[in-house]
Parts: C-alpha cells; sequence; structure tokens
C-alpha cells in the first residue's frame, strides 16, 4: 500500500485522509459502476456527473443512454479520478444522488448536461459504420480489470465514517 501513495499526486500523497481502505471499497464499487453502464456505442458521447449526484452516459445530443445515482462517497471517488478542482468542493458538498427521482436520472434539466458535441454528418456516418466495432471494444474494456487512477483528493465534508 505504501509504494502505491508514493505514486499519488502530491496532492493526494500530502493530505490523503486516514480511510484509505474505505476510500479504496468506495473506488472498488465505482468500478462496478463504470464497468456496468451503458454507453452512447457511436463513442461520441461522454460520462457526465452532475450537480444532482447522478452520473450519466450521454450521446454527443446529451440524450440519457444510461444513468445511475451516486450516494456522496463515491461522488467523492469519481471527483478524486479527476484533477482537483476546488468548486467541486462547494457544487457537490451534501449532494446525494440517492435521493433523486428516477425520472430525473433520464430526463434532467438542461442546466444539468454538458452543452452538445457539434458533430459534422460525415463524423456521425463513421461513428455509427462502427457500431459493432466499438460495442466488442466497449466489452472488452468493461471485462479487463484495471485500479482506477486517484488524481486528487476533495473535501466533501463525509468525515473519516464516510
Amino acid at each position: 500500500m505504501a509504494a502505491q501513495a508514493e505514486s499519488l499526486p502530491k496532492e493526494v500523497d500530502n493530505d490523503a485522509p486516514d480511510s484509505n481502505r474505505e476510500i479504496s471499497q468506495h473506488q472498488r464499487q465505482l468500478s462496478q459502476m463504470l464497468k456496468k453502464i451503458k454507453h452512447d456505442v457511436t463513442l461520441l458521447g461522454v460520462l457526465s456527473l452532475g450537480k444532482d449526484g447522478i452520473l450519466r452516459s450521454l450521446t454527443a445530443d446529451r440524450q440519457v443512454v444510461d444513468a445511475v445515482a451516486l450516494s456522496p462517497p463515491l461522488i467523492k471517488a469519481m471527483l478524486d479520478r479527476m484533477p482537483f478542482n476546488p468548486q467541486n468542493e462547494i457544487d457537490y458538498r451534501g449532494v446525494d444522488g440517492t435521493n433523486v427521482p428516477r425520472e430525473q436520472w433520464f430526463h434532467p434539466d438542461k442546466d444539468l448536461l454538458p452543452a452538445p458535441l457539434v458533430v459534422s454528418d460525415e463524423r456521425r456516418r463513421e461513428a455509427e459504420a462502427m457500431v459493432e466495432e466499438n460495442k466488442k471494444w466497449l466489452k472488452e474494456k468493461a471485462e479487463a480489470n484495471h485500479d482506477p487512477c486517484i488524481w486528487s483528493d476533495h473535501d466533501l465534508g463525509l468525515g473519516k465514517s464516510n
């Protein structure tokens, strides 16, 4: 475990909470969720963590392909896989996606979604022609076992018990 800590970015190494085992548990749980989430098979979509605590798989046009509600520890786990952004600590403190009605997971307010991706008709045709190949690639990726890359240690006020 100590060898892993030495390879982490400085902000994680210096300020990592004492509950590394618990964070690892949440990271493992998040990894399992990410393996199961459905993706836009054109690979033009994105995963987006809404400020409501819902992780959504979106198409380029921002239609929801799949969604999962994240608890506060899982929100932190997701944010910690991204470079540190102090605004995230403000935006996601106290957020619990498990309290969001399921209807809103798939039909969110547009302000919760990133702007649509502008894609040329030619690029869309190319992406649609590769759907079967993309499905195979997504399946292989979901079956692979990789440790998550932790970039930061966001403080969402969860304390050591969460």
